[in-house]
């Protein structure tokens, strides 16, 4: 890899162009149209044996149990991405891991690039709007959900996905949020975070909608929001998600991080991919929204590039765990969420949670999770005296709410201090003995 020059390095460090570049060998688009990408003049071949390497890895993994939801990209730039696409994750391979892109240990995502400014500029289109590339993405997949029989690859492979992410530098510059729709939208300039997100939202939603409708899964939209760029990217993602990747810059947001953490929103975060791009290590807030109580969990992230051994989830564990000074008792709950988050079905989650996981953490299965009970209830119950304070003061009960916890601080300390007094003749001295 040093050698191709597709390692991370000091040179990308708040650089995004410096990154992209790096994805590529020898920085040559066409190295990475060779290797990296499904389809091109050898059909997608070497990316595929690659990968089934990697999916076996996972398969036969020794000592340990991994799953995986690798990211697979449609652009948006041609009607027939979708086809293709298909086509590639369900040819068999051959060779010495046979069959299709299907592993037990994983779950696909595909990742929506937003590129509009490449997409507008492209040669051979006559007014191109932007609802002609949501047409792009979406329109095969309606068409898939109608009718399965007319598009079977495609309807098999959406078997397959989990979720939808959108990626990009969250830092590059863009239009101000607007109320124009799809068809308006003719400028070859960057519409802005929020109104992308907030299509590709609507159109999952609709979709969802109707592949529920006929008994087939549904898809999850986890977006990269708040790894660089205007923290407020948080606020729609707050919005439109159930989970994100990344979302360090909640530390400058304090009334949003509440919110995520009022609702368990969850953040995947990459320490060591944002150490090389956004945020060091010394300066995470990982270790700050996991004390807090956030939904947060350690995952990959480019791992090509920014990792040094075959196993980059252990990497993040470890450096995590050395960096922040966690136990092994943190571990467990951070693999715990990492599992609740995912989009693996539910027998999955039963098998790794327990039976009862639906009804809350402290229902999950001690012996399973290796989270002891009164870690989750620790959790559990901070985190509903902060939705019935919500309450109560959204009811205009604020002052009287201070007035009894007032009494009730009082009443604690006083039972403190009888506990005190009941046990020793003579009352020890220390420290603020006084104030009991």
């Amino acid at each position: 890899r040093p050698a191709f020059d597709v390692l991370a390095d000091y040179s990308v460090y708040q650089r995004f162009d410096n990154f992209n570049s790096k994805y590529s060998p020898f920085r040559m688009a066409a190295m990475r149209r060779i290797f990296l990408k499904t389809s091109n003049h050898i059909g997608g071949r070497y990316f595929a044996e690659l990968l089934k390497i990697v999916l076996n890895r996972h398969e036969t993994g020794k000592g340990h149990n991994s799953g995986c939801e690798m990211r697979l990209s449609i652009y948006g730039m041609e009607s027939h991405e979708w086809d293709d696409l298909a086509s590639w994750m369900l040819q068999d391979w051959g060779g010495s891991f046979p069959g299709p892109m299907v592993s037990t240990h994983n779950r696909w995502l595909v990742q929506i690039p937003r590129l509009w400014r490449i997409y507008s500029t492209k040669p051979g289109l006559e007014n191109p709007t932007f609802l002609d590339m949501l047409k792009n993405i979406f329109n095969p997949l309606f068409e898939a959900t109608l009718h399965p029989e007319k598009h079977p690859k495609i309807a098999e492979a959406l078997k397959h996905i989990v979720g939808f992410d959108s990626v990009d530098d969250e830092g590059s510059s863009e239009e101000t949020c607007s109320s124009q729709r799809p068809a308006e939208w003719t400028t070859q300039k960057n519409p802005c975070y929020w109104w992308q997100l907030y299509y590709l939202w609507a159109n999952m939603e609709v979709l969802n909608a109707l592949r529920a409708s006929r008994g087939m899964n549904t898809f999850a939209f986890r977006p990269h929001a708040g790894e660089t760029g205007d923290p407020m990217h948080l606020a729609c993602t707050y919005m439109l998600c159930s989970s994100i990747n990344h979302g360090i810059n909640l530390d400058m947001q304090v009334s949003l991080q509440y919110l995520y953490y009022l609702d368990q929103v969850g953040l995947s975060i990459s320490p060591l991919s944002n150490n090389f791009l956004f945020r060091k290590i010394a300066e995470n807030p990982f270790p700050k929204f996991f004390r807090r109580g956030l939904n947060v969990t350690l995952s990959t992230d480019d791992p090509l590039l920014f990792h040094m051994s075959d196993d980059a989830l252990l990497e993040e564990y470890s450096v995590a765990r050395a960096s922040f000074d966690l136990s092994m008792t943190d571990i467990m709950e951070l693999a715990r969420n990492s599992v609740q988050q995912s989009g693996f079905e539910e027998s999955f989650k039963e098998k790794w949670l327990g039976k009862e996981y639906k009804k809350g953490v402290t229902f999950f299965d001690e012996q399973i999770t290796h989270v002891p009970l009164v870690r989750a209830k620790f959790r559990a119950e901070h985190l509903a005296i902060e939705h019935m304070l919500v309450h109560l003061i959204g009811a205009g009960k604020g002052k009287a709410v201070l007035e009894e916890m007032k009494v009730q601080f009082g009443l604690a300390r006083d039972a403190h201090r009888n506990v005190l007094f009941d046990n020793f003749d003579h009352v020890p001295t220390f420290p603020e003995r006084n104030q009991l």
